[in-house]
């Protein structure tokens, strides 16, 4: 007599555990988002993020994406051009020394890294830009009076 075993059985505790890993991935994208502030003028909101900024709703259109590149001691851009809108901007340290990036618009600062960023690693911000000027500086030490600044136009 031959038995047959059901599949079944061992299938049950497989998608069990897929389903945890799924669970966490997506509670570990929301916990992601981070916070949001506005600051002074009020046309300016901001979220940090030391990784990636995660969708909240289908109706948001999807952020554009800027990379700012920080060496010892300047910061340049990707983009020359910047229209308005809600940015994902990753900040590269291809310097030797730790950096951050702060986006600042008259006098107030809207956005910034979490902490510091190592030589060789990178990090992320989320901003949303109105049309005006920014400031993008490292306000690590004495980095933004040697060279670390950049002003931004935004259309």
């Amino acid at each position: 007599m031959h038995h047959r075993i059901d599949p079944a059985p061992r299938l049950l505790p497989r998608l069990a555990r897929s389903l945890a890993v799924l669970a966490l991935g997506m509670a570990a994208l929301t916990a992601c988002g981070g916070g949001s502030s506005s600051s002074g003028s009020g046309n300016a909101a901001a979220t940090t993020t030391s990784e990636a900024p995660a969708s909240t709703g289908a109706s948001q259109s999807p952020a554009q994406t800027l990379t700012a590149t920080e060496a010892d001691f300047s910061i340049s851009l990707d983009k020359n051009t910047l229209p308005a809108g809600d940015y994902a901007i990753t900040v590269v340290n291809n310097g030797r020394a730790n950096h951050d990036l702060v986006v600042e618009q008259n006098g107030n600062d809207v956005a910034r890294t979490d902490g510091k960023i190592a030589p060789g690693k990178s990090g992320t911000v989320a901003v949303t830009l109105e049309p005006g000027t920014y400031v993008f500086y490292c306000s690590i030490g004495n980095h933004r009076a040697m060279g670390m600044e950049l002003t931004v136009q935004v259309t």
